[in-house]
């Protein structure tokens, strides 16, 4: 990217170079509006001196739930990307965790009003409701791995469709024919959509759906979600129907799968073949090494700094729904079968 100068900024203003070098030095003899804008557009297209300027503070506000503060495989790496964005750009970072009581009561921080805050990035699930009273409050605000009809906003998501896709086409160049699905159809946005996506995708590849194969009742809440494999025994049977390959809406699914299985003394991937979803890092350590479709994870947070800054700066703009491309990383969870 070459670097920008004070003239590409005058030219996108329709300013004078003068002017511009004023503004960004809190020099006299331009307008308050003029030099807002100045500094405002600075920071979008990214000016490396712009964080040495004291006098234009932008405040934005992460949402989250508060699990997503200890959580260390997934979210963490979205908020380091929202963290290291905003540090880029020179904006001042907060970050609010928002329990499940201040979510049903609509309780929006006390923190979190227009004077005090410029934009708002609401990271992961939060109920409509609760959305809405962002809304009200005129500030800007972006959504990460999170949508809904009913909210008109910015969104910042994966492309679940395409690494379900992906993932299924695998199993199928693999000679997998009866393939199972471990989700939870109640949760996560983007747990829906790669349900949705593998019902979809089966039916393109001509693969039979059993329903006694597709689960989607795991309840993933609560830090012993790791010990806890006695929702996979009292599942698993290893009948002459029981799939050959089984498709996980998450990496953590996945491996207490796995781990139930061998338990049971079922080998993967020789009868069973498993491909999780998000290649959080401990799938790599994991034996077998969890095949897993990729989320760019720190780039979602990335992008939707990019996203807030652009809507803070062009408010009247049409909403954008953005989809970051997923890839299928290939380790040793799946075997050919004939």
């Amino acid at each position: 990217m070459e670097k920008v100068t004070l003239q590409d900024i005058a030219d996108v203003i329709g300013v004078s170079k003068n002017t511009v070098s004023k503004a960004l030095r809190g020099s006299d003899g331009v307008s308050a509006e003029v030099k807002n804008k100045i500094l405002d557009t600075a920071i979008r297209m990214g000016y490396k001196k712009i964080k040495d300027l004291p006098n234009k503070i932008i405040n934005v506000t992460v949402l989250c739930r508060e699990d997503f503060l200890v959580e260390s495989t997934f979210w963490s790496n979205v908020l380091f990307g929202i963290e290291n964005s905003t540090r880029n750009n020179n904006l001042k970072l907060s970050i609010t965790a928002i329990d499940v009581e201040g979510e049903e009561n609509l309780n929006i921080p006390q923190t979190i009003t227009k004077e005090t805050t410029n934009g708002i990035i609401i990271v992961g699930t939060l109920n409509d409701k609760f959305i809405k009273k962002v809304e009200a409050t005129k500030i800007p605000f972006v959504i990460v791995d999170h949508y809904s009809e009913e909210i008109e906003c910015d969104y910042i998501n994966s492309a679940n469709e395409n690494g379900i896709y992906k993932a299924l086409k695998y199993f199928y160049e693999n000679g997998h024919k009866k393939i199972g699905f471990i989700g939870n159809n109640e949760w996560a946005y983007s747990f829906k959509q790669r349900y949705y996506s593998y019902v979809r995708y089966m039916k393109e590849f001509n693969l039979s759906i059993d329903s006694e194969y597709v689960w989607l009742d795991i309840n993933l809440k609560g830090t012993d979600f790791f010990k806890d494999v006695e929702y996979f025994k009292r599942k698993i049977s290893l009948t002459d129907d029981f799939p050959t390959a089984w498709i996980c809406a998450n990496d953590k699914i996945a491996l207490v799968f796995i781990r139930s299985l061998v338990e049971m003394d079922i080998n993967v991937p020789d009868r069973v073949s498993v491909i999780g979803f998000d290649n959080i890092e401990i799938g790599a350590l994991s034996y077998p090494a969890l095949t897993t479709v990729n989320i760019p994870k720190q780039a979602l947070g990335e992008k939707a700094v990019q996203q807030l800054i652009y809507r803070m700066n062009d408010p009247e703009r049409p909403y954008e729904d953005i989809r970051l491309s997923t890839n299928l990383v290939i380790r040793d969870s799946v075997k050919k079968v004939i």
